[in-house]
This record gives C-alpha cells, structure tokens and sequence, in this order.
C-alpha cells in the first residue's frame, strides 16, 4: 500500500499542532476547540492517518517517575559495513531508547536510559564492548534537558 502525499491547510495544521500535546482530546473537544463538525475532524485525521503523517499515539513515560535517572548518549563508531548488525543488537537492548545513523563515517548516534550509575557502568562494561563491530565508543551524561519535543520522529 503506498502512501498518498496530501497538501495541508491550516486546518490540517491545527489538528496536528493540538495532537502534538494531547493526542487524548477527544473528537468533540477538538471539534469545539476548531469550530468545525466532529465528522470533519473525524475524516482529517483519518486523512492524517491514511498518509502517515500521523503514524501513531503513544504515552510519553517520564523516565525519572519511572526511576531511570541516568540518560547516557553515546556516538559509536563502527568497523565497515558493520553499521545495521551492531544497530540491530543495540536495538535489542531494552535502555536503549534511540538509535541514529550518522553520516560522517559508519557512526550511530545512541540514547539510553539507566536506573542509576551502576547499571549504567554494568551494562558498558558487560554488553556494549561485548557487541563484535564497534570501534569507538564516546559516551556523555545527559545533564540537562531545554527542548524536548517526542511528537517528530527524527
């Protein structure tokens, strides 16, 4: 099934900038909110849907609540054409959060999240140098969060 490009009015612009931050209003408080028919509401966003442009609902977890409160990211460096093996093994690892390939070099840029310094410390010592196709690893505390917007994937 391929995807359908569709052009965007401000209609379409502000559905998607409410849901951004509140993907559980309901079809009524949106239709208030815009002032226009819940049936309209209920086609754009299937529209939205329809060409990926909205490609799901999730709940944003607060990870310190959660009792994660160390972020680590780190750019790893990998040997030629390793790069997809050692992402997809990464990938497989539950802390880990997000995973980017990079385009200077065979580099992946990767976040994840530890319940604290010990674990954080286990988990490089134990795992991530065990993984066969890295090359470097760099790795950096998050220490301090000024924008974080999860509703665009990157």
């Amino acid at each position: 099934m391929g995807v359908n490009i569709i052009r965007l009015d401000d209609t379409d612009e502000k559905i998607l900038e409410i849901l951004r931050y509140n993907a559980k209003k309901s079809l009524k408080e949106l239709s208030d909110e815009l002032g226009i028919p819940i049936s309209t509401v209920r086609y754009r966003i299937k529209r939205l849907e329809d060409a990926q442009i909205i490609r799901g609902y999730v709940a944003i977890i607060d990870r310190v609540n959660l009792g994660l409160n160390v972020s680590l990211v780190m750019e790893i460096e990998t040997v030629p054409y390793s790069i997809k093996k050692v992402a997809q093994e990464l990938g497989e690892i539950p802390e880990v959060v997000r995973i980017y390939g990079l385009d200077n070099g065979p580099r992946l840029h990767v976040h994840m999240i530890f319940k604290d310094d010990a674990s954080a410390h286990q988990f490089i010592a134990n795992k991530l140098y065990n993984i066969k196709g890295i090359k470097t690893v760099s790795i950096s505390r998050i220490i301090e969060r000024y924008k974080i917007d999860p509703s665009v994937l990157l």
